[in-house]
């Protein structure tokens, strides 16, 4: 048992210190256009996809809402759902759309900082291309679907507050003064990030170094030779379902030493995010939908959200298993 939890430290030691000067880093800068008012400019271009999907103008509130906080956008949902003053239907294609700022957020906050660094200009660029075309296609259909069964909102026009989105905006500050408060607002975020990061990383290291995670070879090496990756994607392509971070920096090292190509690096970071995506809707969406929505509408809504983000990767997927 000691050997295990010194093997485990050192494995974790020869991972964390260079991807945590990395994310710091990163974090840091991303913050400091976050402050300038980066993520802000783009807030317009929730309101015309609400009226493209025939969504009712209540939808252009709660998705301006979801720019601070998905959580809170879909409260004000679940709440609009109770009173009756949407139906099912609109609530549902309303909290797929409450989730298209998490997508230009995590683009700052999470892709371009963090895993274009672990993967290399090349394949994260190519990985964060195919990140932005999912949500390009669930944006889609929600479109689409809501062209389809919903009538238009005649007051959509006129509801949601063109300057609504610009309440936030403050006065130009000096540049030193953004560079301190764009430290104080990401020093908890990086050492609650970072703190879960080392963690994580030694408790898979744990697994990895017992033997558990090398049962689900097994199951995840048939999808590897299928997709014709190398039998030694196999357990960081297991680790990638359970956490993301940790899959990414052991693909990473492997582009960078040459056992994988960039296209097979690709490759494997869409199966790990694929197979990824049930076990997160189950383990971190499933309480929180259920308890705002309802079990019944909070299904439906997660059924529709992760049966869309698994069949964006699939086609990715096949694409890349076909110029092989």
């Amino acid at each position: 048992m000691t050997d295990l939890f010194v093997k485990s430290l050192i494995d974790t030691w020869q991972i964390v210190p260079r991807v945590l000067i990395i994310m710091f880093i990163s974090l840091y800068v991303s913050q400091i256009l976050i402050e300038i008012g980066v993520i802000k400019r783009l807030e317009f271009i929730g309101r015309p996809l609400v009226r493209l999907a025939n969504l009712p103008h209540q939808a252009g509130i709660t998705l301006l809402a979801s720019f601070g906080s998905v959580l809170a956008g879909n409260t004000m949902l679940a709440s609009l759902h109770q009173e009756k003053k949407i139906n099912s239907r609109q609530t549902l294609l309303a909290a797929l759309l409450n989730t298209t700022p998490v997508y230009l957020k995590e683009t700052f906050t999470y892709h371009i900082p963090v895993i274009i660094p672990l993967l290399g200009i090349k394949v994260g660029l190519l990985y964060f291309m195919t990140f932005i075309a999912s949500g390009m296609i669930r944006t889609l259909f929600v479109i689409i679907y809501g062209r389809m069964t919903l009538k238009r909102d005649k007051l959509q026009g006129d509801s949601v507050d063109p300057n609504s989105a610009d309440t936030a905006v403050t006065a130009k500050r000096k540049f030193n003064e953004v560079l301190v408060m764009a430290f104080t607002r990401q020093k908890k975020l990086f050492l609650k990030i970072s703190t879960i990061f080392v963690f994580t990383t030694f408790f898979i290291f744990m697994l990895i170094n017992n033997g558990l995670i090398a049962g689900l070879v097994d199951y995840v090496a048939p999808l590897t030779k299928f997709f014709k990756l190398p039998p030694s994607c196999a357990v960081p392509v297991g680790t990638y379902m359970f956490s993301p971070l940790v899959g990414a920096t052991s693909l990473g090292a492997m582009i960078k030493e040459g056992i994988l190509t960039d296209l097979q690096g690709i490759t494997a970071c869409l199966l790990g995010s694929l197979l990824m995506l049930p076990i997160f809707t189950l383990k971190y969406s499933l309480p929180k939908y259920t308890s705002i929505f309802g079990v019944s509408l909070g299904l439906n809504i997660l059924l529709v959200s992760t049966g869309l983000g698994m069949f964006s990767r699939a086609v990715f997927l096949l694409f890349f298993l076909c110029i092989s």
